[in-house]
């Protein structure tokens, strides 16, 4: 002893120090080896159906945005998306690959639309030229200067 006061002990014998609380885990030893779990290989990508729903957002978004004026670039579009998501369902359902299932079948889905509608725009675009009657004479004045008007004229 070192000089420092220790409580009476109780009569009966010396009692073991606690140990650690129940709650924590004791730990190893220092240098102690604990097997590593491995990491999970990373899953193969599902391209096919990121490609397929891609060219369908995209079609289907321009044939909104411009009131239907890009139907052949939509229509091509949705025509690329849907084998495209279909492939990509295949490499769900074949077991290639877990990823972007529910994608591949949005895709799918909006690529068949984006084809109806883009067909559809073709048509309305067409009854509209076609049934729309044009005066060309009225924005033709045959003098060659759209800016020269002779009711405004300063002469």
């Amino acid at each position: 002893m070192t000089g420092e006061w220790l409580p009476p002990q109780p009569p009966g014998g010396h009692e073991p120090p606690p140990g650690p609380p129940p709650e924590y885990p004791q730990q190893p030893p220092p240098g102690y080896w604990r097997p590593q779990t491995a990491p999970q290989p990373p899953q193969p990508p599902n391209n096919d159906a990121v490609a397929g729903f891609t060219c369908a957002i995209i079609g289907v978004s321009l044939l909104f945005f411009t009131g239907g004026l890009s139907t052949i670039i939509s229509l091509a579009l949705g025509i690329v998306a849907i084998p495209y998501s279909r492939k990509g369902k295949r490499n769900v359902e074949q077991g290639r690959t877990p990823k972007h299932k529910s994608l591949a079948s949005a895709g799918y889905v909006i690529g068949i639309v984006t084809v109806v509608l883009s067909i559809i725009a073709i048509v309305i675009w067409i009854l509209i030229f076609t049934t729309v009657e044009i005066d060309w004479q009225e924005f033709d004045d045959g003098n060659g200067d759209p800016f020269e008007d002779d009711e405004f004229s300063l002469r």
